[in-house]
């Protein structure tokens, strides 16, 4: 694993704005590095004065590894300025950032902005730096050192320090990303990310995905020799499909493995796996199917985003724990839709074509 960037600091100081400085909320500051420095107009670096220069540690992070001090892909990174509403007026500072020349093409966006209130237990609402940061599919460490450069637009007074207009604080930022490798053999909610799994060698190994209610996906497979690491992320969400209004006019169901797209989804087994995704037609309460199970039709869409039928490719069964799934074997999970009838070609005309230019093809069998 790699370590953290060495980072020389300067005395430990917090920024503040016309408030007494504060403790770090939690230890984020020893995954997440920031160093800043006030300069004049003249680009000369300030030395004389309250907090010219220190280290911010008020820091959170959405979503963090403690084990080895790694920001999770997919995550949002948060650093507080100061008092809300100072640095985010346009009258007060003008904003640059810089996603720097460690792996920038993995942030998606930098940004200064207030936080709501539950960001930091201690202070409450701050002006921000806010990083989000893209999902990667592997189980490597990714090192980001963004920057931000706040330029005083005005004269003004922060925790002792004049800043005259023209006056500007770099804040330079380090840290680390990626995912957590764990065996494959676990039980995760619908939406868990971040996590490369490692399949146990020449052994059983049992995935299962949850809602709050039922298991809703179930993958079994024995392990090969290779042990190759994949990440399956389940997403049951359709806000990113272009083809959800397809099935606007019926009760349809997504399982998106979505690292299928990356090739990450390929399953280190000796044979197929078996795949089961639960019937959303199951009325638990009623003890009833409501469309029955020769009546489903269930597609996968491939990596042009064309929609396939690949019903025959599925089996209706009943689980020995009396759970009703449609089971299929496969070497590699996909973009799985479960829906109680076709979906018709007058549907698809109110659909705008795809921003590839390809149009969406009739049904037809999974190659």
């Amino acid at each position: 694993m790699k370590k953290l960037l060495a980072v020389v600091l300067a005395a430990m100081m917090v920024l503040s704005l016309g408030v007494v400085s504060f403790a770090a909320d939690i230890s984020n500051d020893k995954v997440v590095k920031v160093n800043y420095q006030w300069y004049d107009n003249n680009g000369n670096a300030i030395t004389t004065g309250s907090n010219y220069k220190g280290t911010m540690s008020l820091i959170t992070i959405d979503r963090i590894d403690k084990t080895n001090d790694l920001v999770q892909p997919d995550s949002t990174v948060w650093i507080a300025l100061g008092q809300a509403g100072i640095f985010t007026d346009k009258d007060n500072f003008k904003v640059k950032t810089d996603k720097g020349d460690d792996n920038a093409k993995l942030i998606s966006k930098i940004s200064v902005v207030t936080s709501s209130s539950d960001k930091y237990s201690s202070a409450g609402r701050r002006d921000s730096i806010k990083i989000e940061v893209k999902p990667v599919y592997d189980d490597g460490d990714y090192k980001f050192t963004p920057s931000v450069k706040l330029t005083a637009k005005k004269e003004q007074t922060i925790n002792g320090l004049t800043v005259q207009e023209g006056y500007y604080m770099m804040l330079d930022i380090s840290f680390y990303m990626g995912n957590v490798v764990d065996p494959a053999d676990q039980d995760y909610q619908a939406g868990d990310g971040g996590i490369v799994l490692k399949p146990t060698k020449n052994d059983d190994n049992e995935i299962n995905w949850e809602d709050e209610n039922n298991t809703i996906a179930t993958l079994r497979f024995a392990g090969d020799d290779n042990q190759t690491k994949f990440f399956p992320k389940l997403s049951t969400k359709w806000e990113d499909a272009d083809y959800a209004e397809y099935f606007a006019d019926q009760d349809a169901f997504i399982f998106n493995f979505v690292a299928s797209g990356a090739g990450q989804t390929k399953i280190s087994s000796t044979s197929r796996a078996t795949l089961e995704l639960y019937n959303p037609y199951y009325d638990s309460e009623e003890d009833e199917l409501t469309v029955e199970p020769e009546n489903v039709v269930i597609y996968m869409v491939g990596d042009d985003g064309s929609i396939n039928d690949v019903t025959a490719s599925f089996k209706a069964v009943e689980t020995d724990d009396g759970d009703y799934v449609f089971q299929t074997k496969t070497r590699e999970l996909g973009v799985y839709i479960i829906a109680e009838k076709p979906y018709t070609t007058a549907a698809a005309e109110d659909v705008e074509t795809p921003d590839d230019g390809k149009a969406i093809p009739d049904t037809g069998i999974w190659a």
